[in-house]
């Protein structure tokens, strides 16, 4: 029986390293023209017709990325998911997903789980990157990228995300042209949350900036999911003959729309009672009613844009890798929750 040709034959024929034979093969593009063409003509010439698995394993490529997630209900890692699924897809990469189930102790383990299966990279959306994860960042020896994630670890990670601040200032600053002055906010968990940290400090630099004195009796933290919002807005309802919020800023859509229900039960209307902005513009803002004003983060753009720095950061070389937090930007989607205060 004639011997299959190996990726060896090749490079030996050709004269280059094994290594140049499968950047032919996974990312020409990253090739010579001229030695490219030298390569598939011996290719021809040897009949060699590689399979999806040798050409991995001459490389120690899978042509997998993976990726760490907090929750696989949480509905706005859906949306991120779809541009990091488009970009993967259309640069021949699979993804292989691993759910921390909100649990750090898991999130760790998601990298080890990961490396078990090869990935060539990873890519990771979960909560604060702290320096305990630095240990098992350094042992596993592969690019990770953060999005939508914060990190205080030692080892230098690109994130890519909007700016958490911001956007929520943009959003008191809206209520306050619209003419409210009480506006309370449905925060992130208080501890262990560095994007809940930063929207409340988005809601009181709002408020600084116009001289409205910050009241922590405004404010109720919540998880980020409908039942959080809708518990954290029966609490401010308890106060309200002492508050007398006419507007809620919310941490995220689901718990906007948790803090609508709530209104609902209570039978108040939404914005006629109480004006109500969320953060994320999740497909479900638009379909409830009144449809939801938020801030838009680019989830598309986000998981195009993490997919693209990975597979640079993959087929670097050597080359130092990007660090630092990249912001895109975000928007503010005016639709129909809010209502504007006449002042006598």
């Amino acid at each position: 029986m004639k011997k299959r040709p190996t990726i060896g034959d090749v490079a030996e024929l050709a004269g280059v390293s094994k290594a140049t034979v499968s950047r032919v093969l996974n990312r020409p593009e990253l090739v010579d023209p001229e030695k490219r063409t030298r390569i598939r003509r011996v290719m021809e010439e040897l009949d060699f017709s590689p399979n999806a698995i040798a050409r991995g394993l001459s490389v120690q490529k899978t042509n997998t990325l993976g990726l760490v997630i907090p929750g696989i209900n949480d509905l706005f890692f859906t949306e991120l998911y779809r541009g990091i699924e488009r970009a993967s897809r259309e640069n021949g990469m699979k993804v292989l997903l691993f759910d921390s189930q909100h649990s750090r102790h898991r999130a760790l383990e998601g990298f080890t789980f990961l490396k078990q299966h090869q990935v060539d990279g990873i890519i990771f959306t979960s909560k604060l990157i702290d320096e305990d994860y630095d240990p098992v960042l350094q042992r596993i020896g592969i690019p990770v990228v953060l999005a939508l994630a914060e990190t205080v670890a030692k080892t230098p990670l690109p994130a890519f995300k909007v700016d958490d601040v911001r956007a929520v200032f943009d959003v008191v600053s809206y209520l306050i042209a619209r003419g409210h002055q009480r506006i309370g906010m449905i925060s992130g968990e208080l501890e262990n949350d560095a994007t809940g940290a930063l929207r409340l400090q988005g809601y009181r630099s709002g408020l600084a900036h116009y001289q409205i004195p910050f009241r922590e009796e405004y404010v109720e933290a919540g998880n980020y999911r409908f039942d959080g919002g809708y518990a954290a807005m029966q609490r401010l309802l308890e106060r309200q003959n002492d508050n007398q919020l006419t507007a809620i800023c919310a941490a995220s859509d689901e718990m906007a729309i948790g803090a609508m229900r709530c209104l609902h039960d209570h039978g108040l209307k939404v914005p006629d009672d109480m004006s109500v902005v969320g953060f994320d513009d999740l497909s479900i803002a638009r379909m409830v009613t009144p449809a939801l004003t938020t801030i838009a983060q680019p989830f598309s753009a986000i998981g195009e844009r993490v997919v693209q720095v990975l597979l640079q950061m993959i087929d670097a070389d050597g080359t130092p890798p990007p660090c630092g937090t990249y912001y895109l930007p975000h928007q503010l989607v005016e639709r129909e929750s809010v209502t504007t205060l006449h002042r006598e």
